[in-house]
């Protein structure tokens, strides 16, 4: 039988198709997305701009025949897209990196206490879904009272058009604090105190089976076979991590896209952490760690733009290795921060600017932020050791630049393997299409890997050795400042 399948990754900054036979990539394509700011805490797209892009991104992976066998669909988690009567959405989804409900979340936390917590095995930031609903509520009662349909991630609203049925894999559901991790239903006292009825809410799936078949219309627009089995992969941590490294436990992996972090399938199930989340693995097996860092190849690219402008990743790259390690500490937390500390209020940081500091070496600060700030989500994780000579698996499209990956090795002092830069979700959503249709599974990019592209610590190791802890104590020293920042006192004129 013919395994090819057509995989998508709707992420947050593009949407990403390829075909996929095995290991092989038979076609791929790339669709960008925007995310609007409306307020500086805000951040949203339109389900509408998703569903574009994934028409064009799947029409962009033209392949001799045979057709796919499948279509298996990851992407962002924890949006919240409101749906009428007729299945449209009413206003843009609310992303994960949005944080206007402070208010609302500290009101639920008040009502409902350590329970939630202990329900949802996480500790909620105002990004939580539960928080957005009751912000819209408030503050869009009108919407909420139209809405037919609730819907949690952008696969879920592409499988919703594309095979006509509501859905969440578990991996999604388990980072809206709507979930009771441990039964792997919706919670109803967190329903019963936003008013949401149950039956709003999609219905629940374990990430690897086929949820249903492409629609005649959908399958006119994406050029694909009416009747193709569609499945709703885990959401894209969950896709990277069972991509990466499969069914393997206790193996960390980091994943850097718009946002990044560093993640790992295990057994264990540890209490709520203010810096971690625990999700649901793929396929509702043991449970995945991950520190979220909400910038990474945003901040990258941030700093880019303002410190190099007009230059491309590779001369900015050729730039920042002229450099040479910095003594610079940034915090590269532009929109809030959840790891390694969990702080809404967080932003950017330099700290030791000089008169002689230059554009290269503060590019190289923020990849140097980056790494710093894995090594301290690393060291959060259970079982975390001092020592630890595994190479750590990474992927992402902003892992791809050469310099960026020395940098974290000699950071966090281990070892780096780069796998599959730009298809370890694919990968993971190729794997669970296999599992849904009965075929056999395809390798993890980690059994695929050539660790002949292990990068090593370099010399530069005992340099940022020296700083780790320096730059771990800017995030409780900054605090302060970041709160005073977020909540200005009025400006008073003569």
């Amino acid at each position: 039988m013919d395994a090819r399948v057509m995989v998508v990754d709707a992420g947050t900054s593009a949407v990403k198709a390829a075909v996929l036979d095995g290991p092989r990539v038979l076609a791929s394509s790339e669709v960008t997305l925007r995310v609007d700011r409306p307020e500086p805490s805000h951040a949203e797209q339109s389900p509408d701009a998703w569903w574009d892009a994934f028409v064009a991104a799947v029409r962009g992976c033209s392949t001799d025949d045979p057709a796919p066998t499948a279509l298996a669909i990851t992407g962002q988690m924890q949006d919240l897209v409101l749906l009428d009567e007729h299945g449209g959405s009413i206003r843009p989804a609310l992303l994960y990196a949005d944080h206007r409900a402070t208010a609302e979340l500290s009101t639920l936390t008040a009502e409902l206490g350590g329970s939630w917590f202990r329900a949802t095995g996480n500790v909620a930031d105002p990004s939580s879904t539960a928080a957005q609903l009751r912000w819209v509520s408030e503050h869009e009662p009108e919407a909420l009272r139209r809405t037919r349909e609730v819907v949690l991630g952008s696969p879920g609203y592409l499988v919703r058009r594309a095979a006509s049925e509501g859905v969440c894999d578990l991996t999604t559901a388990s980072t809206t604090g709507l979930l009771d991790i441990a039964s792997g239903t919706w919670w109803a006292p967190v329903l019963a105190a936003l008013g949401v009825d149950e039956g709003l809410l999609p219905r629940l799936v374990d990430g690897a089976s086929v949820c249903g078949r492409l629609g005649p219309g959908p399958a006119g627009e994406l050029g694909l076979p009416s009747g193709l089995p569609v499945v709703h992969a885990a959401g894209d941590v969950g896709a990277a991590t069972a991509g990466l490294v499969g069914d393997q436990r206790d193996t960390p992996n980091i994943s850097l896209g718009t946002s990044g972090g560093l993640a790992t399938l295990t057994d264990s199930t540890p209490g709520p952490h203010g810096a971690l989340h625990r999700m649901v693995g793929p396929r509702g097996d043991g449970s995945i760690l991950i520190g979220s860092l909400l910038s990474a190849g945003a901040t990258l690219d941030w700093a880019r733009r303002t410190y190099l402008p007009g230059c491309d990743h590779a001369t900015a790259d050729g730039l920042a290795a002229a450099a040479g390690p910095t003594d610079l500490l940034m915090l590269p937390s532009l929109a809030g921060e959840r790891s390694p500390v969990r702080d809404p209020a967080a932003r950017g940081a330099v700290i030791g600017l000089r008169p002689t500091t230059t554009a290269g070496e503060l590019y190289r600060a923020a990849m140097e932020g980056i790494a710093y700030s894995l090594r301290e989500i690393s060291a959060l994780m259970p079982g975390a050791s001092a020592v630890d000579e595994r190479p750590v698996p990474l992927s992402g499209g902003a892992g791809r630049s050469v310099l960026l990956r020395q940098i974290i090795a000699d950071v966090m002092a281990r070892p780096v393997l780069p796998v599959a830069a730009q298809h370890a979700s694919l990968i993971g959503a190729q794997r669970a299409a296999a599992i849904a249709l009965g075929e056999p599974v395809p390798p993890s990019a980690l059994e695929t890997a050539d660790l002949a592209e292990t990068l090593r610590p370099g010399p530069h190791q005992h340099h940022y050795d020296a700083l780790v802890s320096a730059h771990a104590r800017l995030w409780q020293a900054l605090s302060p400042t970041f709160a005073a920042l977020a909540d200005p006192a009025p400006t008073t004129h003569p």
